[in-house]
Parts: C-alpha cells; sequence; structure tokens
C-alpha cells in the first residue's frame, strides 16, 4: 500500500481502506498490540514533527515491519506529556502492554464462562475495531474549530497530537 496522505481526509481514508483489507476473509490480522511494537521498534529517538503524511508511513511501515511479538500485559500506567518520537515510543510500548493486559481479562473471563464485553479499558479488542474508532474520532473532530475549551487540536499533527489520537481511538465507540 502506497501513501498518498496529505491531509487528515486523506488519513481516514487510509484507515479505512486498512479497515477493508483487514475484514476480508482469509486476511491475517495481527495483534494490535504486536502492531504497537512493532511502531515503536520503528521510531527513533528524535524525529521532526509527523504530519499527516509521517503518520502514515509511522502507520504502514509497522502493519509492513516483521512480528514484536506480543507484549508483556501491565497497566498503562500515569500519562505522560508527549512531545518527542522517543516519547511517542514509550507511549506506545505502554499502550501495547495495557491492550495486552486488557487482552488477558477477556480471556480469562470467558475462560470462566463470564462475559467479557463491557469492563475492559479498550472500547476495542481487535486492530480492525481500534483502526475503526480511530477513524470515526477523527471524523467527529476534523474540521472542528481548534478553539474548544479544553480540547488540545489535533492539526498540526504533532507527536503530542498523535498521541492525543492513539489515546481517543482506545476508548471511543
Amino acid at each position: 500500500m502506497t501513501n498518498n496522505v496529505k491531509t487528515g481526509e486523506d488519513f481516514r481514508a487510509l484507515l479505512r481502506s486498512l479497515i477493508g483489507r483487514f475484514e476480508d476473509p482469509g486476511t491475517d490480522v495481527p495483534e494490535l498490540d504486536d502492531i504497537l511494537l512493532r511502531w515503536a521498534d520503528s521510531l527513533p529517538d528524535r524525529a521532526p514533527e509527523p504530519g499527516w503524511p509521517g503518520l502514515a508511513d509511522q502507520l504502514l511501515g509497522a502493519l509492513n515491519a516483521p512480528s514484536a511479538g506480543p507484549a508483556e500485559p501491565a497497566p498503562l500506567g500515569g500519562r505522560r506529556p508527549v512531545a518527542s518520537s522517543g516519547e511517542l515510543r514509550a507511549l506506545l510500548r505502554g499502550l501495547a502492554a495495557d491492550y495486552a493486559r486488557d487482552r488477558a481479562w477477556r480471556v480469562d473471563r470467558q475462560a470462566r464462562g463470564q462475559w467479557a464485553g463491557d469492563g475492559g479499558g479498550w472500547a476495542s479488542a481487535s486492530l480492525t475495531g481500534f483502526l475503526e474508532s480511530w477513524e470515526a474520532w477523527l471524523g467527529a473532530r476534523l474540521g472542528r474549530s481548534a478553539v474548544l475549551p479544553g480540547v488540545q487540536p489535533i492539526e498540526p499533527v504533532t507527536w503530542a497530537s498523535v498521541a492525543r489520537q492513539l489515546g481517543a481511538a482506545r476508548v471511543y465507540e
């Protein structure tokens, strides 16, 4: 898949394309924590702000990278501000561990015959669901006034706004 992303709407179209790709029967869909770890492994310590094209390159690179395997389950912990690629890398690793913790919770509940719907920290239990949440959240936010009380803008796309997008996609339904 090539990166033709220049705008937020282009990025949403990329997410929709990826969702469609992973919904095809017979497609091997990686676990979200694996993708988050691949993404973290590909980020340099220092890099310029990504913009929409850089964010698309990072996501596509993570999807095409060799598997990093599952993350070790751990709670996300305290949120720290993200202002660099190195700090985003740390957040991605934390998100991967938190997703693995949430998955282990769901598997344990299901193994005991208990309902595992609501209750975890993640709105989506799959990579496809996460991409759908991310796309929907962007659809609700793009084009909105950047001056909303208490709401940080997502454009321009900075390391901090990527962190906000990922945090929102984690819980957005």
